[in-house]
């Protein structure tokens, strides 16, 4: 799950990811209790949450010790790092003789649903939002080919919105209920994509993933498919985007997908 914190800091509780808008360089990995700390205020935004529940939740239910002196410790790092990201405003509240909460006058969006659902993104968020499809890795067991695709649709879904491909959806469970259409095989691995392909389309479609695939040295390798999209702009020389996910799978069943992301690249013609 991904994080916008007041439109500046982008927040992955998946790995504890932390970073300002528009500089992944200056990426934070928080520690695990860290990282659950900050992922059950925000989960929880805008109530309080007392000192009693997060230590349960964050150290005893994983078998660590826990006290007041530790829980203020890791409040006040969290705060520092939101600071130095920009965020002057105290993001998480001390509700005196409580507990705390994060801060509910700073705006905080999830941009894995909320704005898939709502199918609108800043420019700004857009780029951030390609960085965070990039590095994500989808994972899983005994899950069906058309039930794993839908979920690195859901996660990607946000761009191609934007990007002008159409996700017939405003709900997250309509998303899961999507088909992958098949395209090619690309040596012996299935090529599919979010929507139908008409005849006119693709061959193009087809020119322009093996020409993704040699120069980004993209193999078929044994037990993978591919799920692929592209914008139509993009197949005909001007600026657009594409993304190609190539899912690996074990006895049928797919464990992981690495995905690859293009934005705003113009083919020669």
């Amino acid at each position: 799950m991904v994080f916008v914190i007041d439109n500046r800091v982008f927040y992955r509780s998946e790995d504890g990811a932390i970073w300002p808008s528009g500089d992944e360089g200056s990426t934070v990995i928080l520690t695990l209790t860290m990282n659950r700390l900050l992922t059950c205020l925000l989960e929880k935004h805008g109530q309080v949450l007392t000192r009693n529940e997060l230590l349960d939740n964050v150290w005893d239910a994983h078998g660590l010790r826990s006290s007041s002196h530790t829980l203020n410790k890791y409040i006040s790092e969290l705060r520092k790092h939101f600071v130095q990201f920009g965020i002057t405003d105290e993001c998480i509240t001390t509700v005196p003789r409580v507990g705390f909460m994060f801060n509910s006058d700073i705006d905080v969006r999830d941009i894995t649903e909320s704005t898939i659902a709502d199918g609108r993104l800043k420019e700004d968020e857009e780029s951030e939002i390609i960085k965070v499809v990039h590095r994500t890795a989808v994972a899983g067991k005994n899950k069906a080919l058309h039930y794993t695709l839908a979920l690195i649709i859901l996660l990607i879904s946000a761009t191609l919105v934007v990007s002008g491909l159409v996700i017939p959806s405003k709900d997250v469970k309509e998303i899961k209920q999507i088909k992958p259409h098949f395209l090619f095989n690309y040596d012996t691995c299935p090529v599919y994509t979010v929507q139908s392909n008409s005849a006119s389309l693709s061959e193009q479609k087809k020119e322009l993933f093996l020409e993704l695939a040699n120069s980004n040295h993209i193999q078929c390798l044994e037990g993978a498919s591919f799920l692929y999209q592209v914008s139509e702009s993009y197949l005909y020389g001007n600026k657009g985007r594409a993304f190609i996910s190539q899912c690996t799978q074990k006895n049928n069943n797919y464990i992981s997908c690495l995905n690859n992301y293009w934005s705003g690249y113009e083919r020669n013609q």
